[in-house]
């Protein structure tokens, strides 16, 4: 069987981008203009070594089938054959169809037993919540497949024994896990089920509440192959035809918020999974509408939810606004207290996305310049002109300034940053061990997991270490980590990781690194004795010390090497 993986390294990511955007080389990558914003200098590069795509202008950031995925807007599965045909190879998912099929009509089996279980005896208990303290009628319940999972639940396991599923997969899909003396469990104890499907209407994971109170109050499935929060929108695959039809959708922030909203007849609606919107998110609204509407809680995390959501959406030509409540906490309380009319007129409370932003990053307009300064803090992250632009004419209103004022104050802001942090020289002529390190983490998986075994991040200076731990955190591929660094920092990423670099033995390279991370310990060990040492005044005590600092000093001479040489 052909992996993913294996297909992909298999395929000509410059041919395939070739087909729709003129690339030219650039030293080991190649460059363009960006087909997916407009620019006229080009900031989009493709590296063939490493095999994705990323531009610098809009962020955009992928692998081969992202590219496709994305400038074509199609499905993935349409994406991976396409593909398949530019490179004149088998697609991998010939082998997996059977797969995906067999794990989905097995989640639709155990989505089943649990909606059998709330009904009986084993949940009268979280019936009754769901209908007396949430005010869901038996055919809502039914409607959306809601089910409960029992404590001690055996649930997984008798429906895996009656289909034949491998108890293997079902680790694997994070159904069951073994604890410490090996037994197995069940993921989902003693909560409510909601079934979580893909834009197919594919049940492909689950969500569990707990009832009533708890911590935490929801999960997830684990992440797998057919499973990704960042990719799944809750009851988008009902509300597509709604969201085409009405030319807007309502996004909030859980199973019940998005079911409140359905029963009300507000079927456009559809909730995010515990994580902000994503790119991938918006990239499936937009291809049915460009008008959103942001009903997230009004709670601290709800509000920071919001906030974070700026830089995603500043990619996008969408028209977004926030609508917030001042007598409930979320959706699902506000409808439990006024009918779908009444949200109708306080529809027209939502405000501009923008507007809100402003607003949130702005706070207590009181002190004017700590007010400017917060802006000026928050938004260092726009290269856009005209949001940028935008954005100022906001706080303008919203401070009572004149712009001329407001943009000399920004001005005056900026240039004491720029004094205090001068700009990182992103030009890698000659690399030292610490982007060495960055180097070889993206080398193979042999070298990465070396590195991750031997090199201590706390001996790491401030961007090595961020990468490491974003590697330690299982971002394995370039374009994952570029997604989360700034303009600068990905400059010199992308210029670290596609070095063309002219070496026979990466495990001398590496030994070198690791005996550079020894020496900075050691260097450490010795400053530590050395500050001990000033503060100690009994002599037997400052004798020892010293000779251990000598042990080190002595150490050190050994611990010497060019990774350049």
């Amino acid at each position: 069987m052909k992996s993913l993986e294996d297909f992909k390294a298999q395929c000509d990511i410059v041919k395939v981008v070739s087909h729709y955007i003129v690339l030219e080389k650039a030293g080991s990558s190649y460059k363009g203009l960006c087909p997916f914003h407009e620019e006229k200098t080009p900031s989009f590069y493709v590296n063939p070594t490493k095999g994705f795509f990323h531009c610098f202008g809009c962020g955009a950031s992928g692998d081969v089938i992202e590219f496709v995925k994305k400038i074509e807007n199609i499905s993935f599965q349409e994406a991976v054959q396409k593909v398949a045909d530019m490179c004149n190879i088998d697609s991998p998912l010939i082998y997996s169809d059977k797969e995906f099929s067999e794990y989905t009509q097995f989640m639709e089996q155990l989505v089943k037993s649990y909606a059998e279980v709330l009904f009986s005896s084993k949940g009268k208990a979280a019936l009754d919540y769901l209908v007396k303290d949430r005010k869901l009628d038996i055919e809502i319940l039914k409607k959306f497949e809601i089910g409960y999972a029992p404590k001690n639940s055996n649930v997984v396991i008798s429906v895996a024994a009656k289909t034949g599923f491998d108890i293997a997969n079902l680790l694997n899909y994070g159904l069951i896990s073994r604890n410490v003396n090996g037994s197995i469990y069940e993921f989902f104890r003693d909560r409510i089920i909601f079934p979580i499907k893909n834009n197919s209407a594919k049940i492909v994971a689950l969500g569990g509440r707990v009832i009533g109170e708890g911590d935490p109050k929801y999960i997830n499935s684990s992440e797998n192959k057919y499973f990704s929060k960042s990719k799944i929108l809750y009851l988008f695959d009902r509300a597509k035809a709604h969201i085409k039809e009405n030319d807007f959708t309502v996004i909030c922030e859980g199973y019940m918020d998005a079911i409140s909203f359905h029963r009300n007849g507000f079927e456009n609606a559809c909730a995010v999974l515990g994580v902000g919107l994503t790119q991938v998110h918006l990239e499936s609204i937009k291809s049915l509408t460009k008008n959103v509407l942001l009903v997230l809680d009004s709670d601290k995390a709800g509000m920071n939810a919001m906030e974070k959501l700026s830089k995603t959406l500043s990619k996008y030509d969408l028209n977004v606004k926030v609508l917030t409540f001042t007598d409930a906490k979320d959706p699902d309380e506000y409808f439990r207290m006024h009918d779908k009319k009444e949200f109708k007129a306080f529809l027209s409370n939502a405000v501009n996305y923008w507007d809100f932003y402003v607003r949130m990053i702005l706070g207590d307009t009181s002190d004017v310049s700590k007010a400017i300064k917060r802006f000026a803090d928050a938004t260092k992250w726009i290269d856009s002109s005209i949001l940028r632009t935008n954005l100022v004419r906001i706080v303008s209103k919203n401070l009572m300034i004149e712009e001329k004022s407001l943009l000399y104050e920004l001005k005056v802001e900026s240039e004491r940053k720029s004094n205090n942090n001068p700009q990182m020289d992103v030009k890698i002529s000659r690399m030292n061990f610490e982007d060495w390190i960055v180097y070889l983490l993206f080398v193979n998986e042999d070298i990465r997991n070396k590195i991750l075994k031997n090199v201590n991040s706390d001996y790491l200076s401030g961007f090595s270490r961020k990468i490491f731990n974003f590697v330690s955190e299982g971002r394995i591929y370039p374009q994952q980590i570029l997604e989360l660094l700034d303009a600068n920092e990905g400059q010199r990423f992308f210029k670290i990781v596609t070095k063309d670099v002219k070496i026979d033995n990466f495990d001398t390279a590496l030994k070198v690194v690791i005996e550079k991370i020894n020496e900075r310990k050691i260097r450490s060990d010795i400053s530590k004795l050395e500050e001990e040492m000033k503060s100690t005044k009994d002599p037997e005590r400052q004798r020892n010390l010293q000779k251990k600092m000598l042990s080190l000093y002595a150490v050190l001479k050994g611990k010497r090497g060019d990774v350049n040489g």
